[in-house]
């Protein structure tokens, strides 16, 4: 949760997930589903099959780190290794805090 936007991240949305975004929404706050970009669709479907087409928004993962990067790298391509490593160093973080499973933690050695 940031602020009163909650990011729910999955590779398999399902109707539980839609469910929490109701919830969400109830609770006056917005939700953003990250998943893989094969299963964007069928986020969004299952969304507006729930009544919640346009109140829940749905984002492709590559997409959404791509940006990330490159906004954080100010799109200069000689500090985007840097800043990428940066991030996946605050989130393997958040991991190591938060998660009893470490496995969720990611390796990269930058360039």
């Amino acid at each position: 949760m940031i602020d009163n936007t909650i990011i729910h991240c999955t590779t398999m949305p399902g109707a539980l997930l839609i469910e929490k975004c109701k919830a969400n929404l109830r609770g006056d706050c917005h939700p953003v589903i990250i998943t893989i970009f094969e299963r964007v669709h069928t986020a969004l479907n299952l969304a507006e099959d729930a009544g919640l087409a346009g109140r829940v928004e749905v984002w492709d993962i590559q997409q959404f780190l791509s940006a990330n990067v490159y906004e954080h790298s100010l799109f200069d391509e000689s500090k985007r290794n840097s800043t990428l490593s940066d991030i996946i160093g605050c989130y393997n973080k958040i991991v190591l805090e938060t998660e009893t499973d470490l496995s969720f933690r990611i390796e990269f050695e930058a360039r």
